[in-house]
């Protein structure tokens, strides 16, 4: 029996969800007093050493400069991201880690690489490509930005 669109559609749903629900499972939210919101604006800052403008931050990671900003204060106040002026525009203020949060992320990148690699090693590197290219087209057609 073939399955309709919506069928397929509600099948694929309910296997993101189970593979997400693996993911989560096998991965510590960031230890205690960090949210996901938080570990994901973690990631995102690492990969700019010289700091990410909030308004670009908020952009690459579809939250408003708001929301950015709550998330940040709190990651402030932990010692985990400092906020520093940018030279060439003193409107524009960049986030960096602390030596403090470097440390804790590297920690929390392999961990969350681990957790990945259980849930994912059922597949081969080609699979592994194939999904990103089809994750990355569906992201595309949407005008998704990734941090």
């Amino acid at each position: 029996m073939d399955l309709t669109r919506d069928d397929t559609l509600q099948k694929l749903i309910v296997s993101m969800m189970s593979v997400m629900k693996h993911v989560a499972r096998g991965f510590p939210p960031g230890g205690p007093g960090l949210s996901p919101p938080q570990v994901h604006l973690l990631f995102a800052i690492a990969k700019r050493e010289d700091g990410f403008p909030v308004t670009e931050l908020a952009e690459k990671t579809g939250v408003t400069p708001g929301a950015v900003t709550q998330f940040v204060d709190a990651l402030v106040e932990k010692g985990l991201v400092s906020r520093a002026g940018d030279p060439g525009d003193r409107r524009v203020v960049r986030l960096k880690l602390t030596a403090m949060a470097r440390q804790r992320y590297e920690k929390l990148r392999s961990d969350y690489l681990e957790s990945m690699a259980r849930v994912f090693g059922v597949l081969s590197n080609d699979e592994i490509q194939e999904l990103i290219r089809i994750f990355e087209k569906i992201d595309a057609t949407h005008g998704g930005k990734t941090a």
